[in-house]
């Protein structure tokens, strides 16, 4: 089995309560894997949706800038 990966939404529920992020979520020879740190956070998966959809407004709306 080839290595793929994929953006994955994981259910969190730790000493800061019941939360959700989005890893990279990796399918191994060696079993499942996934990124430690989130690349997005937030309290339900309705408001990880808001994000993403507000992210992409905002590609749109301001573009690409350059990282000095």
């Amino acid at each position: 089995m080839a290595s793929n990966w994929h953006y994955q939404v994981m259910r969190h529920d730790d000493d800061l309560g019941v939360w959700y992020g989005v890893h990279e979520y990796y399918n191994l020879p060696s079993g499942p894997g996934w990124t430690m740190t989130p690349l997005l956070t937030g309290e339900s998966v309705e408001e990880l949706k808001e994000i993403l959809k507000m992210i992409e407004q905002d590609i749109y709306k301001h573009g690409v800038k350059d990282y000095e």
